[in-house]
C-alpha cells in the first residue's frame, strides 16, 4: 500500500518545493508521498518495528507537512524529510515508554496512596522506598509473570514481541501481564 516507488513527473524535490511554496497543491504532496513513502516506511519500520504502526507513522508524517513546508527554507528534502520523520518516530517511543512505564507507577502510588499516611507520600525518602518495594515485588512474581512485566513495561517490548522472546502465546502474554499487575498490587500491599 505504501510502497509506492514510480516516478511519474521529472521535476527534482528542489522544483516541487518550489512550486509548493507558490501555489500549495496536495498533487505536489502526492508526487513527493510517491516518491518518498517506501523510504519513509523503511525509517518507521526500523524504529518502531511493527508494520501497523510504521504505516501510521508514514501517514501521520506526511500529514504533518504542510505546516512545516511553508514554514522552513528546505535545501535537501530527503535529509530534512529524514529528520522530521526519525524525530516523530522518537517522540512516538518516548510516549509509549511514558505510558508503560506510568503503569508501574499507578500500581505502586496507587497501593501507597491507599495505605500511607498523608504527609509521608511528601517524604524524598519515600519515592526511594517505592522503587524498592516495587522491585521486590517483581522479584516475587512467578517467573512467566515477571518476564513479561519486565519485557512490558521496562523494555518496551510488545505483546507480539515478548511472545517471540519467550515462547508465550499471545494470549499467554496478556494473561501473564495482566497477573502480574494484580500480584504486583497484592505483593505491595505485603510489603509495606
Amino acid at each position: 500500500m505504501l510502497l509506492l516507488k514510480k516516478r511519474t513527473d521529472k521535476r527534482s524535490d528542489k522544483e516541487l518545493l518550489d512550486a509548493y511554496k507558490r501555489k500549495p497543491s496536495e498533487a505536489i504532496l502526492g508526487l513527493l508521498f510517491r516518491r518518498h513513502s517506501h523510504k519513509v516506511y523503511g525509517l518507521c519500520l526500523s524504529y518502531l518495528k511493527n508494520h501497523h504502526d510504521a504505516e501510521d507513522a508514514v501517514m501521520d508524517s506526511f500529514a504533518a507537512l504542510p505546516p512545516k513546508l511553508l514554514k522552513y527554507q528546505i535545501e535537501d528534502f530527503e535529509s530534512w524529510l529524514y529528520l522530521v520523520v526519525r524525530n516523530y518516530c522518537l517522540r512516538l517511543l518516548k510516549k509509549k515508554a511514558r505510558q508503560r512505564t506510568d503503569g508501574l507507577d499507578e500500581i505502586c502510588q496507587e497501593v501507597f496512596v491507599e495505605s500511607a499516611p498523608q504527609n509521608a507520600l511528601h517524604d524524598t525518602d519515600e519515592e526511594e522506598r517505592r522503587y524498592e518495594v516495587l522491585s521486590d515485588a517483581i522479584n516475587q512474581l512467578k517467573s512467566e509473570q515477571q518476564k513479561c512485566i519486565i519485557l512490558f513495561y521496562l523494555d518496551n517490548r510488545s505483546y507480539q514481541e515478548i511472545a517471540e522472546l519467550t515462547s508465550f502465546s499471545l494470549n499467554e502474554v496478556k494473561s501473564h501481564i495482566q497477573n502480574g499487575r494484580r500480584n504486583l498490587k497484592n505483593l505491595i500491599l505485603k510489603l509495606i
